[in-house]
Formats: structure tokens, C-alpha cells, sequence
């Protein structure tokens, strides 16, 4: 595999395509990036990670490529939200979180914030990349420091300024919820979710609780939780929740089996939210690929709804001009919530259980009252890249009375919409050839039947 350099941020394998040598080469980039962007100010920035064996290895390297003059602030292993929240509270410049999020144990990688927290805007991104691929090709490879950096560890504190970030978003301090729930960190980062659900008041259980002990795949969906439907049905539990290994994702399996989608859970938080908010919060802002569960939810409370391409970069950004109080991307982790600047499996999931003891009703009981739309993905090798059958699929699809949707660029997403329902492509950015297809309706055999048509007309 190719070292992946993306908006969600660079990741490879350690050592074999994510080197030291690039590590530095970027770390040295960022640091002309934040000097430029504050030409007068001494620089601080955060630094943390998640809990791959790697970690420490990659920031060793991060640090010989900064500026010596910066100042760095070490909060350890922590979820993405605490990373990010830590720059604000911390009032830094800059951040860097070490993490290859979903992906397995020997990756890793590392994203670069801004000084709100958020990653930063595409842009920004893309010119340290094309500059970072440039440098790899020439002869001219950042400098040693020396490791003359101040260094600050300031992991305590970054766990108690998320709990202060948290109560003020929830506007308690106590959730008094009677839901016998199950978490599963598996060894991430999201083990520090037990004593923010402890100082909230929650009596969880908790299993695979050791930082770097990762007992199932990283990436937690039914595939890797539906095994443990049995354990929840012994034990009594509502729910299992998930997280990944930054713990920026939570997928919540229910006793019966099945998933809690992000779409629903952006959902039943947005109107939650939405119910209660100012007329200028009422916004919401998610990437195309969401289902309509939540724009019929925006409609139902008079708010804006604004769909951009993938990437929480994109979502961020229109959230901010927006002024929106909610927004997320449905497949891949669900929330977040203004004002955090990333997805927060931790925040989701102290929401919801906040609602269900509001409604005082069990989670099922509440995804049943949300509208009834069948979101169906299918991932799939394609023979050629998308960027060569674009134009026919858009043409095939316009012609069949579809309304044709475009984000971002050439290789953003296609979406094509009729009567309400709808089918989304996408390239992975990450996987070579490999075809993202997201379809939405009221009705299940829809979703299907556009699913299976969208494979045959790539597929052949």
C-alpha cells in the first residue's frame, strides 16, 4: 500500500511507506506553515496520541522536525476531542494528533490543527502535501534540532479540560440514566471514556480496557461487534458501544444485533438540539452521502440544511460560515457538535444517553419514532478509475429523470436523486479502485435495487 495523503491527514505503514525521514519533512513544514500563519507570536502547539505501539516512535520524529523554538505541550494517549479541545483551552497555535484512526495496529499517521482545533482546511492540506512530495523528490531534508524544545506533559489537564468542555455542550453535570450499557475501547484511546462517563455519573461496564491490547479489528462495525450480541443478551445490557482507535467514532450495537447508523445518530441529536435552539443556530451541515433522515429532521424544525463533499474538513468549514449547531457525516461516525471541530464518539455517546434518560425510553424506542429511510453501502473493485466513467454514469443517470448532484472536484462525490430517493459514488481515497456507493429511500427494496443497478453499470 501507498502512504495515504489526504485531507483526513497522512498515514501509512510505519517504517515501511510512513518513514522517519517523511515524518520530519512534514513536521518541518508545519512548523514554516504556523510561522507564517503568526508571524509575531512564540508558538505552542499540542501534541497526543492514540495507543498504536508506533506512537511514540512517530512523535520522537515529529519533534526532530518542528522548530526548536517552539513550545509543545504533550497530553499523551487521548482521544482525537481531547486533543483538539486541548488546543483551545490551552490557547496554542497549532496541534498534531499521531493516529491512523480506523486503520489496523501497524499503521499510523498523524493530522495537523489548526488553532481552533479543527484539521486544517483543504487548502492548507494540500500545499503542505504537494510541497512534502516535492521535498521527497529533491535532496533537501529538514535539519536535526537537536530535541531543544520545551516540552510540557500536560495529560491530567487535558482530561479535566474536556470534562468542563463536555458539561458546558450538555448543560449538566450528571446524566441520571437507568440504561445498563457495555464499552468497548478495544485498547484504544477511548479508554479515558470511563472516567468521563464515571465523573457524569454513569455506571457502565467495561471491556478490552488496556491501552495497545487490541482484541478485535480496529474499525468497530457489525462485522467486528455482531459477535457480541450474545454477551450483550447475557448480561442484560440496552447496547454495546464501540469505539475506534482515536475514538473520534462510536458504532452502538443493540441488543438485537443491529447497528445504530451515524445517520441516526446525527438524527435524534439534531433534533434534540434543534428543539431548543437559537433561529440563528439553525443550521445543520453534513456530507452528501447522509441520509435524508436528517434533512427531514432540519425541515422539521425550520432549519438550514447543506450538504458538501466528504471529509470533516469540508463539514467543518461550511459548520463555521453556516453557524451551524450540528453537523457530521452519517457514514463514517455520525455528530459534531459546535462547538467541537471533529466527530467525538465520547460527546455522541453521552448525548444520547442524556436523551434517553430526557425521554426516559430506551434507544430502540427512539430510533423507532425517527422517520423510516433504508441507507444501504456497498464498497466494490471497479475496473477503471472513476474519473473515466464520470461523465457516462452522470449522462446514464440525467437521462433517466435523476437530478445529478457534484461535489467538489472532479473526484468528489456524484449524487443522482429521484423522488426522493437517491444513489451517491465515490472513489476511496485510500483503497486503489475500490468504489463507495451509498443509497437512501423510504423504501428498503429502492435502496437495494439502486445499489444493484449503480454495481452493474461500474462492474459491468
Amino acid at each position: 500500500m501507498t502512504i495515504v495523503e489526504s485531507l483526513s491527514g497522512v498515514r501509512g505503514i510505519y517504517g515501511l511507506e510512513l518513514t522517519d525521514e517523511k515524518i520530519e519533512i512534514y513536521a518541518k513544514l508545519y512548523s514554516d506553515f504556523l510561522k507564517e500563519k503568526n508571524p509575531e507570536e512564540k508558538i505552542k502547539i499540542v501534541v497526543g496520541r492514540d495507543a498504536r505501539p508506533s506512537g511514540e516512535s512517530v512523535l520522537r520524529s515529529l519533534i526532530k522536525g518542528l522548530d526548536s523554538e517552539f513550545e509543545i505541550i504533550d497530553v499523551g494517549i487521548l482521544p482525537t476531542p481531547f486533543i483538539q479541545n486541548a488546543v483551545r483551552e490551552f490557547h496554542a497555535q497549532g496541534g498534531i494528533i499521531i493516529t491512523a484512526s480506523h486503520n489496523e495496529p501497524e499503521f499510523n499517521g498523524f493530522k495537523f490543527l489548526n488553532k481552533e482545533g479543527g484539521q486544517l482546511m483543504p487548502p492548507e492540506i494540500e500545499a503542505i502535501i504537494k510541497k512534502a512530495n516535492e521535498r521527497n523528490s529533491s535532496s533537501g531534508n529538514p535539519k536535526n534540532n537537536n530535541n531543544n524544545n520545551k516540552i510540557m506533559n500536560m495529560h491530567p489537564e487535558a482530561i479535566e479540560a474536556y470534562k468542563k468542555f463536555a458539561r458546558a455542550i450538555l448543560k449538566t453535570d450528571r446524566i441520571n440514566t437507568t440504561a445498563k450499557i457495555l464499552m468497548d475501547p478495544n485498547g484504544g484511546a477511548g479508554v479515558f471514556s470511563k472516567e468521563i462517563f464515571e465523573s457524569f455519573g454513569i455506571n457502565a461496564e467495561y471491556m478490552n480496557m488496556i491501552p495497545g491490547e487490541f482484541n478485535r479489528t480496529v474499525e468497530p462495525n457489525i462485522k467486528t461487534l455482531g459477535h457480541l450480541k450474545e454477551k450483550i443478551q447475557q448480561g442484560g445490557f440496552e447496547f454495546l458501544m464501540g469505539f475506534d482507535c482515536d475514538a473520534d467514532r462510536v458504532e452502538i450495537l443493540l441488543d438485537d444485533g443491529s447497528i445504530v447508523s451515524g445517520n441516526h445518530s446525527i438524527a435524534i441529536i439534531a433534533d434534540h438540539l434543534l428543539s431548543k435552539a437559537k433561529e440563528k443556530e439553525k443550521s445543520v451541515v453534513v456530507n452528501g452521502a447522509t441520509s435524508h433522515i436528517v434533512r427531514e429532521i432540519a425541515r422539521k424544525h425550520g432549519a438550514k440544511f447543506k450538504e458538501v463533499d466528504v471529509g470533516e474538513p469540508n463539514v467543518v468549514g461550511e459548520m463555521s460560515r453556516s453557524c451551524s449547531i450540528i453537523g457530521g457525516e452519517g457514514t463514517s461516525g455520525g455528530p459534531i457538535i459546535s462547538p467541537s471541530k471533529c466527530r467525538d464518539g465520547i460527546l455522541t455517546s453521552l448525548f444520547l444517553l442524556k436523551i434517553i434518560s430526557e425521554k426516559d425510553k430506551s434507544l430502540k424506542d427512539i430510533i423507532q419514532e425517527l422517520p423510516p429511510y433504508h441507507n444501504v453501502k456497498e464498497f466494490f473493485k471497479i475496473k477503471e478509475d472513476f474519473t473515466s466513467s464520470r461523465e457516462r454514469i452522470k449522462l446514464y443517470y440525467l437521462k433517466k429523470g435523476f437530478e445529478v448532484q457534484e461535489f467538489g472536484d472532479s473526484n468528489g462525490g456524484l449524487k443522482a436523486i429521484k423522488n426522493g430517493s437517491w444513489i451517491w459514488f465515490r472513489q476511496s481515497r485510500t483503497e486503489d479502485l475500490v468504489m463507495k456507493c451509498f443509497a437512501d429511500s423510504k423504501d428498503k427494496n429502492t435502496s437495494q435495487t439502486l445499489i444493484d443497478e449503480a454495481k452493474q453499470l461500474l462492474m459491468g
